[in-house]
This record gives structure tokens, C-alpha cells and sequence, in this order.
């Protein structure tokens, strides 16, 4: 008989498109999810999934915030699982090197990486999901109304499932 990973997906969301999708993440992994106002002691789980949504090529303030907290919270020795929602994560990300253009995608994930690894001993899985979410300003959708699709909230439930393989 398989051993069941013990898992939890924690997320900051300000206008639920990366809470939808941590709740699908969750639904493929079989476990339950926690906002960044209400995180757990993490010591007796062995996978952790973390998600923020992102602004202006930068992870939002209080995504920074609670994961620079899970260091008190029992992270060291975790696999961690990163997912990030963001209005355009496609694109290149406009404020780097443009004679070597990266993705959104890849300094994002990056910059949540140097995060959670500053001073903890973690691993960082491969997997990562990541998708468009609706962009509003003033609490009023301004670009990407419909996202995140049901189709990007089936591949964050896929991406779940994948996680308990690990």
C-alpha cells in the first residue's frame, strides 16, 4: 500500500482568481486549503503547495509577506509545490536584461523560490503551476474578464492529482 503524502495548498488571493485556483489544486491533491490570514503550523505536513498572485512583474505585498512568515510556521525539511495566478505570466517580463528576455513565468517563480529558501532548508519541487486571472483595478475588472477559465481551473485540478505522485 501507497503512503498518502499529508498536504496542505496555501495561496493570498485579493480578487479570488488565485484562490479559485488554489481550491482546484487542492481538490486534484484531496486536502484542504488555507488563506495567508489563517496559516497552520506546517511541522505534520510533508507537502506544502504555496500560491500568490502577482502585480506588475511582482509577487503582491502580502504574498512576499506570508511566506517570508512560514519559516515560523515549520517549513524546514517540506517539499514545496509553487503556483502563482498573474494578468499576463506569457509575457516577457518587462523589467530585465531585454538583450536575454525571460518569461514572467520564470522570474516570478524565481523570486517566490529566493523567498522560501532564504535561511530554510526545503526543497523545491519541479512542478509549478501558473495562470491568467482576471486584472481589476478598484476592485473592477478591467482586462482578462473570464479568467481563470474552466479550462485553467481543470489543469490546476490535473496539477493536484500529479502532486500526489510525488
Amino acid at each position: 500500500m501507497m503512503n498518502m503524502v499529508k498536504a496542505i495548498v496555501l495561496y493570498n488571493s485579493k480578487g479570488g482568481n488565485t484562490k479559485k485556483v488554489a481550491e482546484k489544486i487542492a481538490e486534484g491533491l484531496g486536502t484542504e486549503t488555507k488563506s495567508n490570514k489563517e496559516l497552520p503550523d506546517l511541522t505534520e505536513y510533508d507537502l506544502v503547495v504555496l500560491g500568490s498572485w502577482m502585480i506588475m512583474g511582482r509577487i503582491s505585498f502580502a504574498g512576499s509577506r506570508y511566506l517570508r512568515k512560514l519559516k515560523r510556521k515549520g517549513i524546514e525539511g517540506k517539499k514545496v509545490a509553487l503556483f502563482f495566478t498573474s494578468g499576463g505570466p506569457d509575457e516577457n517580463y518587462p523589467f530585465g536584461d531585454q538583450t536575454n528576455p525571460r518569461k514572467i513565468n520564470e522570474v516570478m517563480f524565481e523570486k517566490m523560490e529566493n523567498i522560501i529558501t532564504k535561511n530554510k532548508q526545503v526543497t523545491i519541487i519541479p512542478e509549478r503551476f501558473y495562470c491568467k486571472g482576471a486584472i481589476r483595478m478598484m476592485g473592477e475588472i478591467k482586462d482578462n474578464e473570464g479568467y481563470p477559465t474552466d479550462e485553467d481551473l481543470e489543469q490546476a485540478r490535473l496539477f493536484g492529482e500529479k502532486l500526489k505522485e510525488l
